[in-house]
């Protein structure tokens, strides 16, 4: 089996194993001493030698989340004993990937390629130098719904999924359009949009805050929520909820 479709599989294998129905909680304590979460630490490990050459351009996108996720289930363990969101963001910028002989941290890939080499909130510089070789693993095309298939293990974040690369752009789409429809919400008569506070980190990904609201609308199910918006022709003010960064334990 392709080493991107084995970890595919490990990270399915969790979710069914672990996790609720929508993806959202986990027995962490259970995931711990599982079988399954062995087996997605084997196909990690076999990714140290990946051939890059091998893998097909489409596939880097949907190989790159898989790893990302991959990595943040396989040690969300750690993150039983994270006392303070510093201890958080440590755990996601430590390096603990090993991918094509290059070790990563999850920020690497986060916002090293699968953004294109961008800083990430409240830093000011980019993960990786120009001269960076691994910059050469960068997908080719940004998609800015990779932001909802990205799992950080915390009650705020999108559901664990594992993407196929052949069916990538309907996968993307089904993991902004839940998230955004758990998530963002309408109030007083349309004059008030609160949106979740992945798209005020990362608005510039989406055109600014005007594109991020949006994009958030186009996939909002309450279409008469939607309508009294577009009433106000603009006059709309935005406000972003609270991410919770608690272990989503279930």
């Amino acid at each position: 089996m392709e080493p991107d479709r084995q970890l595919a599989e490990a990270i399915e294998a969790v979710r069914a194993a672990h996790f609720d129905a929508e993806g959202r909680a986990c027995r962490y304590p259970a995931l711990a001493v599982s079988r399954e979460r062995g087996k997605l630490a084997a196909a990690l490990a076999g990714l140290e030698a990946l051939d890059f050459k091998r893998l097909r351009i489409p596939a880097q996108t949907s190989f790159w989340i898989n790893v990302f996720n991959a990595g943040v289930v396989r040690d969300a363990p750690e993150l039983e004993f994270a006392g303070s969101l510093k201890d958080v963001r440590a755990f996601f910028e430590a390096p603990r990937l090993k991918v094509g002989g290059h070790a990563f941290s999850l920020d690497d890939v986060q916002h090293g390629l699968l953004r294109g080499n961008v800083a990430k909130e409240g830093r000011l510089r980019a993960p990786m130098g120009r001269d960076d070789p691994r910059l050469a693993f960068m997908p080719i095309a940004f998609d800015e719904r990779i932001h909802f298939a990205l799992y950080s293990a915390s009650r705020s974040s999108p559901s664990l999924r594992a993407l196929d690369a052949g069916d990538l752009d309907r996968q993307l789409e089904q993991a902004a359009a839940d998230y955004i429809r758990h998530t963002a919400r309408v109030e007083e008569d349309g004059a008030v949009v609160v949106l979740p506070k992945i798209l005020g980190w990362y608005a510039t990904d989406f055109g600014g805050e005007r594109g991020a609201l949006e994009f958030a609308l186009a996939r909002l199910a309450d279409e008469a929520a939607v309508d009294a918006v577009d009433r106000r022709q603009g006059r709309v003010k935005v406000h972003y909820a609270d991410f919770d960064w608690t272990l989503n334990r279930r």
